[in-house]
């Protein structure tokens, strides 16, 4: 599908992408290679080019590789912030608007413990469980991406406001509808199958049996993304449709070392993102200061010790012979 896409001129990508609201008409006018618009077509794709300046098209070559896995991915996105973010090694938390204490702690610690080590968590924005994911990832310093249902300039919910300006400065704020779009009903289900898409694997912290968050976590399965769900306890309303996932095959994520320890195994090289962030690769730590950095006292599988250590040697050894061979690229 990537090579389909990259094949086609970019203008008729553009022009194809932007031409309508409408999935298939956009994408049956870019595989058709139409370039007959009207001029009012013309005009109005203009001026969503100047009112959106940040954007990438499918078949752009920092189009989100992750995304070609939809059967129908969307053809244009709008950004602020690090486009890189949606390449690295990531997770998603999503759960419910209206969260306990119980729900909200849990995906706070989560977070946290995650942006440690390295990965980016990827959510959308939402009050409640969306929220305390995004803020528990910036407050580690860590990376985050908001996927919004909505134009990048609309603040929904605005009690988020602040929040969304944060993420665009220190993360990425995406969207696949243009600057003055507002909030629709039907286009959160289009968001949640894009955190899913974008996410190696996904976390239900909270949700009900109804909610928009089982939605992601079915797009997650139907795309091999593995999904975790904290379990609740039976008379939890809140938590009924975590339980649920579970009945139907969801990881049961019960302690936190063991995700972590099952993460750092197939994905060591998070750590690297993490010291890149921090810039403590100038500080030459050794592996006990790092251990103490990432919190990783009670991960019990060391593999990720040994592979970041040789990860780490090859890194200085490769510095000091561009030093030595006086290479300052």
């Amino acid at each position: 599908m990537k090579e389909k896409y990259e094949s086609i001129h970019h203008r008729i990508r553009l022009m194809a992408a932007l031409h309508s609201y409408d999935y298939k008409k956009c994408t049956h006018a870019m595989l058709e290679n139409q370039v007959n618009y009207t001029p009012d077509e013309i005009r109005r794709i203009t001026r969503t080019i100047k009112e959106n300046r940040s954007y990438v098209l499918i078949g752009d070559e920092d189009y989100p590789i992750k995304l070609y896995d939809l059967e129908w991915p969307p053809l244009v996105l709008y950004y602020e912030g690090n486009l890189e973010l949606v390449n690295r090694p990531s997770i998603g938390i999503v759960g419910a608007r209206n969260c306990s204490g119980y729900g909200r702690k849990i995906t706070m610690d989560l977070a946290s413990s995650l942006a440690k080590i390295g990965l980016t968590v990827i959510s959308g924005g939402a009050r409640g469980i969306d929220a305390a994911a995004h803020r528990a990832t910036l407050g580690e310093n860590g990376k985050t991406v908001c996927v919004l249902g909505c134009g990048l300039d609309i603040s929904y919910p605005s009690e988020n406001a602040e929040l969304f300006s944060l993420i665009k400065k220190e993360g990425l704020a995406i969207s696949q509808y243009p600057n003055g779009f507002g909030p629709k009903k039907w286009t959160f289900p289009l968001r949640n199958r894009i955190i899913a898409a974008l996410s190696d694997e996904i976390i239900v912290t909270e949700a009900a049996e109804k909610s928009g968050s089982l939605h992601t976590a079915a797009y997650g399965e139907e795309l091999n993304r593995p999904v975790h769900s904290i379990p609740h306890e039976i008379y939890s309303g809140n938590g009924s449709g975590t339980n649920l996932l579970i009945e139907m095959g969801a990881r049961i994520l019960y302690k936190k070392e063991n995700l972590l320890s099952d993460l750092l195994t197939r994905k060591p090289d998070v750590l690297l993102h993490r010291i890149r962030d921090l810039k403590l690769l100038e500080l030459n730590p050794s592996m006990d200061d790092l251990e103490k950095i990432f919190c990783l006292g009670l991960v019990k599988d060391l593999y990720w010790k040994e592979k970041l250590e040789r990860d780490l040697k090859n890194i200085y050894n490769l510095e000091r012979y561009k030093s030595d061979n006086g290479d300052k690229s």
